[in-house]
Protein backbone atom coordinates (compact mmCIF):
# COMPACT_ATOMS: atom_id res chain seq x y z
CA UNK A 1 0.00 0.00 0.00
CA UNK A 2 2.62 2.39 0.69
CA UNK A 3 4.73 1.88 -2.07
CA UNK A 4 1.73 1.66 -4.12
CA UNK A 5 0.75 5.29 -3.16
CA UNK A 6 4.48 6.40 -3.22
CA UNK A 7 4.91 5.30 -7.44
CA UNK A 8 1.66 6.96 -8.08
CA UNK A 9 2.32 10.62 -6.45
CA UNK A 10 5.18 11.55 -8.43
CA UNK A 11 5.58 11.72 -12.23
CA UNK A 12 5.72 7.73 -12.81
CA UNK A 13 2.13 7.10 -13.48
CA UNK A 14 2.25 10.11 -16.14
CA UNK A 15 5.38 8.75 -18.07
CA UNK A 16 4.15 5.10 -17.57
CA UNK A 17 1.02 6.06 -20.00
CA UNK A 18 3.06 8.67 -22.13
CA UNK A 19 5.09 5.29 -23.08
CA UNK A 20 2.33 2.98 -23.57
CA UNK A 21 1.07 5.96 -25.65
CA UNK A 22 4.28 6.71 -28.00
CA UNK A 23 4.47 2.43 -28.34
CA UNK A 24 0.96 2.30 -29.74
CA UNK A 25 1.33 5.06 -32.03
CA UNK A 26 4.69 3.40 -33.16
CA UNK A 27 2.75 0.00 -33.89
CA UNK A 28 0.27 1.90 -36.50
CA UNK A 29 3.46 3.86 -37.88
CA UNK A 30 4.82 0.97 -38.98
CA UNK A 31 1.91 -0.58 -39.77
CA UNK A 32 1.14 2.45 -42.56
CA UNK A 33 4.73 1.99 -43.79
CA UNK A 34 4.04 -1.32 -44.42
CA UNK A 35 1.20 -0.76 -46.05
CA UNK A 36 2.30 1.75 -48.02
CA UNK A 37 1.72 0.36 -51.32
CA UNK A 38 -1.20 -1.59 -50.50
CA UNK A 39 -4.30 -0.21 -52.42
CA UNK A 40 -7.22 0.97 -50.49
CA UNK A 41 -5.03 1.21 -47.70
CA UNK A 42 -6.01 4.18 -45.33
CA UNK A 43 -3.43 5.52 -42.85
CA UNK A 44 -4.43 4.95 -38.78
CA UNK A 45 -2.75 7.01 -35.76
CA UNK A 46 -3.46 8.42 -32.46
CA UNK A 47 -4.31 11.62 -31.90
CA UNK A 48 -1.12 13.40 -29.90
CA UNK A 49 -3.37 16.38 -29.04
CA UNK A 50 -6.41 14.25 -27.62
CA UNK A 51 -3.71 12.72 -25.56
CA UNK A 52 -1.92 15.42 -23.81
CA UNK A 53 -4.95 16.76 -23.34
CA UNK A 54 -6.73 13.41 -21.60
CA UNK A 55 -3.27 14.18 -19.58
CA UNK A 56 -3.43 17.80 -18.41
CA UNK A 57 -7.17 17.01 -17.18
CA UNK A 58 -5.79 13.61 -15.37
CA UNK A 59 -3.33 15.89 -13.69
CA UNK A 60 -5.38 19.02 -12.85
CA UNK A 61 -7.75 16.21 -11.24
CA UNK A 62 -4.69 14.96 -9.27
CA UNK A 63 -3.65 18.54 -7.88
CA UNK A 64 -7.22 18.64 -6.15
CA UNK A 65 -7.72 15.20 -4.88
CA UNK A 66 -6.23 12.80 -1.66
CA UNK A 67 -2.48 11.73 -2.95
CA UNK A 68 -3.03 8.38 -4.37
CA UNK A 69 -6.69 8.74 -5.43
CA UNK A 70 -6.36 10.12 -8.89
CA UNK A 71 -5.19 7.14 -11.26
CA UNK A 72 -3.83 7.32 -14.73
CA UNK A 73 -4.99 4.09 -16.14
CA UNK A 74 -8.03 3.77 -18.52
CA UNK A 75 -6.96 7.01 -20.59
CA UNK A 76 -8.16 6.51 -24.48
CA UNK A 77 -6.08 5.95 -27.25
CA UNK A 78 -8.66 6.76 -30.16
CA UNK A 79 -7.63 5.70 -33.48
CA UNK A 80 -8.37 7.76 -35.91
CA UNK A 81 -7.41 8.24 -40.16
CA UNK A 82 -5.98 11.22 -40.86
CA UNK A 83 -7.61 13.27 -43.51
CA UNK A 84 -4.55 14.80 -44.85
CA UNK A 85 -2.40 13.17 -47.80
CA UNK A 86 -2.75 13.48 -51.06
CA UNK A 87 -5.39 10.32 -52.37
CA UNK A 88 -3.77 8.47 -54.88
CA UNK A 89 -5.80 6.66 -57.83
CA UNK A 90 -5.60 3.33 -55.73
CA UNK A 91 -7.47 5.54 -53.03
CA UNK A 92 -4.28 5.02 -50.56
CA UNK A 93 -3.40 8.25 -48.96
CA UNK A 94 0.33 7.80 -48.42
CA UNK A 95 2.80 9.99 -47.32
CA UNK A 96 6.09 8.38 -47.00
CA UNK A 97 8.05 11.18 -45.81
CA UNK A 98 5.26 12.41 -43.40
CA UNK A 99 5.20 8.76 -42.30
CA UNK A 100 9.04 8.18 -41.69
CA UNK A 101 8.95 11.81 -39.81
CA UNK A 102 6.22 11.00 -37.89
CA UNK A 103 8.27 7.44 -36.87
CA UNK A 104 11.72 8.91 -36.02
CA UNK A 105 9.78 11.93 -33.86
CA UNK A 106 7.67 9.47 -32.51
CA UNK A 107 10.61 7.10 -31.90
CA UNK A 108 12.45 9.81 -29.89
CA UNK A 109 10.15 11.14 -28.22
CA UNK A 110 9.15 7.09 -26.47
CA UNK A 111 12.87 7.36 -25.62
CA UNK A 112 12.86 10.06 -23.77
CA UNK A 113 9.75 9.22 -21.88
CA UNK A 114 11.81 6.11 -20.80
CA UNK A 115 14.58 7.65 -19.86
CA UNK A 116 12.34 9.78 -17.12
CA UNK A 117 10.83 7.07 -16.37
CA UNK A 118 14.34 4.92 -15.64
CA UNK A 119 15.39 8.26 -14.03
CA UNK A 120 12.33 8.36 -12.00
CA UNK A 121 12.57 5.12 -10.72
CA UNK A 122 16.23 5.40 -9.62
CA UNK A 123 15.78 7.77 -7.71
CA UNK A 124 12.59 6.24 -5.70
CA UNK A 125 15.29 3.00 -5.22
CA UNK A 126 18.24 5.02 -4.16
CA UNK A 127 15.59 7.15 -1.64
CA UNK A 128 14.52 2.99 -0.78
CA UNK A 129 18.05 2.56 -0.16
CA UNK A 130 19.34 5.51 1.43
CA UNK A 131 21.97 6.00 -0.37
CA UNK A 132 23.43 9.67 -1.33
CA UNK A 133 24.30 9.99 -5.15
Amino acid sequence: MFIERLLNQGNAPLLEQTVRFSAARHKLLAENIANVSTPGHRQKDLSVDDFRAMLRERVAEREHAAPGTVSFTGIRMDIESPAGGIVFHDRNNRSMEQLMTDSASNALYHNMMLELLRKQYGSIDMALRERIS
